[in-house]
């Protein structure tokens, strides 16, 4: 590390309120957000994180502030990612920060007493730009990942709640599924009805299947699947709604719905059964 690239950093670190505010002064002309007084702390806060960051390749090793940079991208990314804030503003935001601090670095350069060469203002250009690619390289990978796990997540429990079974007196409940039904619902639906069977200690089930637009080979398989688990433990499981492509697609597998209780509508099991 030489001894002007300590004055640099330091200047840098002196400035870094200043770089901040040109940086909110600018984001706030495109996005409302950066002007809100409720955020304005920890943005403050995450910004000037970020300008140590980027500033600690003037006296660290490379292997030092990778390390460091990896941690904070992770950390601000799951935070944007739990926001929703879009990844493109996010990459704008990286772009003022960059233009913010470039101009504090020619400062610096404008004002050092000490000669500043042509290969000097080259190496800070390009120490800074690696670090800047680098950040925002990581922060949209990681951006991505916490993104797509709120949205499994998010899905996982909207699979969920589409699912209920719905004690309507005491031993009794009814499963009304809607909606298509693919092979990671179907496991959903198999695993969430045998634990809410359980858990509301029901004896029988009337299962409803007026709402399921396609029932096809893997349905079927799935809903006999179904059957047989909740037997096990003790329910009895009656279904309704059962149109004639499911019963012609379950001859065909082999699979004998000839044991299980049967009805055209909810109302006629229910009416059947009480």
């Amino acid at each position: 590390m030489s001894h002007l690239n300590k004055e640099l950093y330091d200047f840098i670190m002196i400035n870094k309120s200043a770089i901040t505010d040109a940086w909110l002064a600018e984001q706030s002309k495109v996005d409302p957000y950066y002007g809100l007084s409720q955020h304005n702390t920890y943005l403050r806060e995450e910004n000037e994180v970020l300008i140590e960051a980027i500033s600690s390749v003037y006296i660290q090793d490379q292997f030092e502030y990778v390390e460091y940079i990896n941690t904070r991208s992770a950390e601000v990314a799951e935070k944007r990612a739990k926001e929703k804030y879009p990844l493109y503003e996010s990459i704008r935001s990286f772009r003022n920060v960059r233009i913010a601090y470039w101009n504090i670095v020619q400062k610096f350069i404008q004002q050092s007493t000490t000669l500043t060469t042509v290969e000097d203002v080259a190496e800070w250009s390009n120490l800074m730009n690696t670090a800047f690619d680098y950040i925002i390289e990581n922060f949209a990978k990681y951006h991505h990942k916490y993104t797509v796990n709120l949205l499994a997540t998010q899905q996982a429990l909207i699979t969920e709640l589409s699912s209920p079974v719905i004690p309507i007196k005491e031993g009794v409940g009814v499963l009304p599924l809607v909606g298509n039904i693919d092979t990671e619902r179907a496991t959903v639906i198999l695993e969430s009805t045998l634990e809410q069977s359980s858990a509301k200690k029901l004896s029988t089930i009337f299962i409803d299947l007026s709402a399921v637009p396609v029932l096809d080979t893997m349905v079927a398989q799935q809903l006999y699947q179904l059957y047989a688990a909740l037997e096990l433990i003790g329910v009895n499981a009656i279904f309704s709604g059962i149109r004639p492509e499911l019963a012609q697609t379950a001859v065909s597998l082999g699979i004998n719905f000839s044991e299980i209780q049967t009805y055209s509508t909810l109302m006629y099991a229910l009416k059947a059964n009480s």
